[in-house]
Order: structure tokens, then sequence, then C-alpha cells
């Protein structure tokens, strides 16, 4: 890998720190609401669930280059014309 690859590498995965800690920390937020709200978690479920989607796609978006990826279609194309 080249500096310039791994420069770029280690942004998505801070990236991915800073959103996983950002989640932690406002599901947190929510739940607390949640609870002394009525003395029970009705909703924060719903919440943590739907920006997880988002967690597990950047996630995934990062460990495998991503789906939809200029540079993986391009690396595909050169390995078929050789």
């Amino acid at each position: 890998m080249t500096e310039k690859e791994l420069r770029s590498k280690a942004k998505d995965i801070v990236s991915l720190k800073r959103h996983l800690l950002t989640y932690l920390l406002v599901m947190t937020g929510l739940f607390a609401m949640d609870y002394y709200d009525n003395g029970h978690i009705e909703w924060a479920y719903y919440a943590a669930m739907g920006w997880g989607v988002g967690i597990l796609s950047h996630y995934v978006s990062i460990k495998t280059g991503g789906v939809f990826s200029v540079e993986k279609e391009m690396e595909q194309l050169r390995k078929k014309g050789n």
C-alpha cells in the first residue's frame, strides 16, 4: 500500500470510531431520557436500531472497500484484462 492509501484507510477508521463514539453518547442520553420519562424503556430501542444500521453500513464500507467503489471495479477490470 502506498502512503496515500494508508492515510486514506486511517482516515476512514478514525471516522468510524468517531461515528461509533457519537452513537454511544447519544444513545446513552436517549435511553436515559426514555427511562426517566416514564420509568421504563419504550422507544429508545427504535432509535438505536435505526442508527445501528448506519453504523453497520459504515463498518462494512470500510472493511470491504465499499460496495460501490470505483477503485475496486477498476482493479477487477484490470485483472480480467490480464
